[in-house]
């Protein structure tokens, strides 16, 4: 086991009993649990355009520079699920997959339909959809062609939530083409432009732009796909904010129709932590092709293993709290299980977001999965081999005849007055020759857990037609019992 994984499991299990209390705190008033969180997070907005592999490159990029130390967010419009995936393939940490609809900002989207233009036209806007994934924690806008590739001066503070709001600066292009209608109201010293936002907690900026909006409508028969008015609006919203610029020699310009970066007036110079790669959006773009190729951002030209492929599906501090994932262990061992019965149906018990279901159906198996709630794995899995039942285990289980050659059960409660009713139920939809693979197999040898004995009972008690394989470590175990 690496020292980075020793550490994640050896103070997990302390305090889980303190998280599942805060979480319990808010769940009713924060519809998506990923919303729910403080920890950091950065998020990219990606339309259906050309450029995938940008937006790829960047959240591989990020995801390794810096790592667990910040939460990551991809919003997608008009994307679908299993191109969704291939932009998250390269990503070494979990991301949350929200696919945007109008209803994740309500009265913005209501605004641009009074002036005629049809959520197929939101185009720039939806870059304010939701207005923040995370209220209470420091955040990051970007657009899906901007990649970062070091650290500003300020990080650790924007980290802390100790930082101002910053928004990007563009002080070479003509402010006219910039800010549309609203050339007027934008400060043109300052020449604040919203590809990249930098929010503190707690900052919300949907307010005052209603209000701006209210006073100076947009023109009938708007359309955010070509118009500018965007653009003007908030950068006149976030001028009134006091926000911080980030100059464009710190993140320049590489547009495909420019032969040279455009670091603004200033010239190059400071630290270049990112690069925003306009018109990516349409056409190649020769800069990105050129730093990708000189390793200034990720690339790779090897095709991901299943495992990394769907890293991006872990529910590890996915939701602001570290959550409870399968070791990457015991992952490994399920995805060699799902390859012995390709073709054949394998159940899980315990989806949370789709990452082992996800692993399993690129084996080739069949899988059926349940939890009792969707934790985004109906959007996040769909178009692979996977069924996906939000029921609870027992009241699915008993009202099935199906067997399986496979199956996996990873519970978050596993009290032996659970195991008593569900191990009789598993067994009766265990095919003849099949296979369990229960995960938390010695989570009662953990002092915080020490209730937690149905699967020892079922250890000790249940498996004398079994042939047992035990993977006490790494903790909390798991065993494979083969049905002979």
């Amino acid at each position: 086991m690496t020292r980075g994984f020793q550490d994640i499991w050896a103070g997990q299990h302390a305090r889980l009993s303190r998280w599942k209390a805060q979480l319990a705190a808010h769940v009713e008033r924060i519809p998506r649990p990923f919303s729910r969180g403080r920890r950091p997070v950065i998020r990219w907005i990606k339309g259906d355009g050309k450029d995938d592999a940008v937006t790829r490159s960047a959240l591989a990029g990020a995801t390794r520079l810096f790592g667990d130390t910040v939460d990551y967010c991809l919003c997608t419009v008009d994307i679908p699920a299993a191109r969704a995936r291939e932009i998250l393939a390269w990503a070494a940490q979990p991301v949350e997959w929200w696919p945007l609809t109008p209803d994740d900002n309500p009265k913005l989207a209501a605004v641009l339909r009074a002036a005629g233009c049809p959520p197929e036209k939101f185009g720039y806007w939806w870059k304010w959809f939701p207005e923040r994934v995370r209220v209470r924690a420091p955040e990051w806008i970007l657009d899906g062609d901007m990649a970062i590739v070091g650290a500003p001066p300020w990080f650790e503070a924007w980290r802390r939530g100790e930082d101002p709001l910053r928004v990007a600066q563009d002080d070479f292009w003509d402010s006219r083409e910039m800010y549309g209608e609203y050339v007027d109201f934008a400060d043109s010293s300052r020449r604040l432009y919203s590809g990249l936002v930098s929010l503190p907690p707690h900052l919300c900026y949907l307010p005052r732009l209603l209000e701006f909006l209210r006073a100076k409508p947009l023109q009938p028969r708007h359309d955010g796909r070509t118009n500018m008015s965007e653009q003007g609006a908030v950068a006149a919203v976030f001028d009134a904010l006091r926000a911080v610029p980030i100059p464009l020699c710190e993140f320049p310009f590489a547009r495909a129709f420019e032969a040279d970066l455009n670091h603004g007036r200033s010239g190059p110079h400071g630290n270049v932590w990112g690069y925003h790669f306009g018109n990516a959006f349409r056409r190649d773009n020769p800069h990105f092709e050129r730093l990708a190729q000189q390793g200034t951002l990720f690339w790779r030209t090897d095709e991901p293993t299943p495992e990394e492929r769907f890293a991006w599906l872990r529910n590890y501090r996915q939701w602001g709290l570290p959550g409870w994932f399968m070791h990457p262990v015991c992952v490994q061992r399920m995805e060699a299980l799902a390859r012995e019965v390709a073709g054949r149906p394998v159940l899980e018990i315990g989806t949370s977001r789709g990452h082992l279901a996800a692993i399993m159906a690129a084996q080739g198996a069949r899988v059926t999965t349940v939890d009792h709630a969707d934790r985004g794995a109906r959007v996040n899995l769909e178009g692979l081999d996977v069924e996906v039942h939000v029921a609870e285990a027992l009241s699915f289980l008993r009202r099935s005849a199906r067997q399986y050659a496979l199956i996996t059960v990873d519970l978050h409660g596993n009290r032996l007055r659970v195991w008593r009713k569900l191990w009789p139920l598993l067994q009766a939809h265990l095919e003849p020759a099949g296979r369990m693979a229960l995960y938390n197999s010695h989570l009662w040898k953990l002092p915080e857990w020490r209730r937690e004995t149905g699967l020892r009972w079922v250890m000790e008690q249940k498996l004398r037609e079994f042939r047992v394989e035990v993977l006490e470590d790494p903790p909390p175990g798991m065993i494979v019992v083969h049905r002979v």
